[in-house]
């Protein structure tokens, strides 16, 4: 069984021959670490076709190193220094005034997907996704979060037209993506804190929900698989979730607690496991690291497939918790 078929197995709980893992790690883990974690990490290919690592050249900017830049939709953001993630200063659209004159960047190059579909009829052994975008975030970055939670409060009839046109923007990468031989679209939409969803659930429904289905339905049609990460506290809309079509959910399971979760979607959609990097993964030992794993598996991956096992790495993660984690994945697969 090659890594592809074995993800596919584990998605559609047709029994894998192990329990197929992900790689995730920050850049800051490459900063902390450096050569030792590149050496590590190319130790254990993953299913995804996330090997031959090497070191980046940020690791030599020193930690407080502020890169300024505009992105392409638009929206002033600053971060520490070849980090994944910072914080938008100026947004794109800080004023509905100038709704009918923003414009959208362009969809990604044909050329993007000619040789992704290329390279995927030479060698298809590793599982692969496209990107399906990220409707809520996309949202807060080009309105700003502060303006956005008082558009969702007063119920604009812009952010409908937003929203919208969005949606109209990632189909038409989506179906870029399916013209390939991709085996699934990836979504991400961070929706909880850390004790309740950013917005009610009710308005979540009305508004989101359908516009997520929107999305979803081509890639549903067209036999792929879904992928939806979404952090924080969001156990009233997993159901929903499911509902329309995911079959990969990626939640901080931690955070709701496994034995909740697999009670109620345990064998009914297949879990990207978030290990708890908040606690466990940074600050454990290693016996509360693999016992950890062990927890997550039995809470999830007993149901003839059901798991793919991930843990994100960021800086605060000690090298040998690193190692312990990867120890764990390998003991317990």
């Amino acid at each position: 069984m090659n890594s592809r078929e074995r993800v596919i197995c584990a998605i559609q709980f047709t029994e894998p021959d192990r329990i197929p893992f992900e790689h995730a790690i920050f850049p800051g883990a490459f900063k902390r670490h450096g050569q030792q974690l590149v050496d590590f990490l190319n130790m254990y290919p993953d299913d995804f076709g996330h090997q031959n690592f090497s070191l980046p050249e940020f690791v030599d900017y020193p930690e407080d190193h502020l890169e300024e830049y505009r992105d392409e939709w638009g929206s002033h953001w600053v971060r520490l220094y070849g980090y994944t993630a910072g914080e938008v200063k100026r947004p794109a659209l800080p004023s509905w005034d100038q709704l009918h004159n923003y414009q959208f960047p362009p969809i990604p190059d044909s050329k993007h997907f000619e040789d992704l579909k290329n390279r995927l009829e030479v060698n298809h052994q590793y599982y692969t996704t496209g990107s399906g975008g990220s409707l809520f975030e996309r949202m807060q970055y080009i309105r700003g979060s502060e303006n956005l939670y008082y558009d969702l409060g007063d119920n604009r009839a812009e952010l409908y037209e937003l929203a919208d046109r969005l949606v109209e923007y990632y189909l038409e990468t989506i179906e870029h993506y399916l013209a390939t031989d991709v085996d699934g679209i990836r979504f991400a939409d961070d929706w909880g804190t850390q004790h309740a969803l950013l917005i009610s659930p009710e308005q979540w429904r009305a508004f989101f929900k359908p516009r997520y289905q929107k999305l979803f339905e081509p890639i549903k049609d067209s036999g792929k698989h879904i992928f939806f990460h979404t952090d924080g506290w969001t156990l009233e809309i997993l159901e929903d979730l499911c509902e329309i079509g995911v079959d990969v959910l990626n939640p901080q399971h931690a955070l709701m607690g496994e034995e909740k979760l697999s009670q109620r979607f345990g064998g009914k959609v297949c879990f990207r496991s978030d290990l708890d990097r908040q606690h466990i993964i940074p600050h454990g030992t290693p016996e509360e690291i693999y016992n950890h794993v062990k927890t997550v598996i039995e809470s999830f991956g007993q149901f003839g497939g059901g798991l793919i096992l991930h843990g994100e790495i960021g800086p605060d993660v000690p090298l040998e918790n690193i190692q312990s984690m990867y120890s764990a994945f390998m003991e317990y697969r």
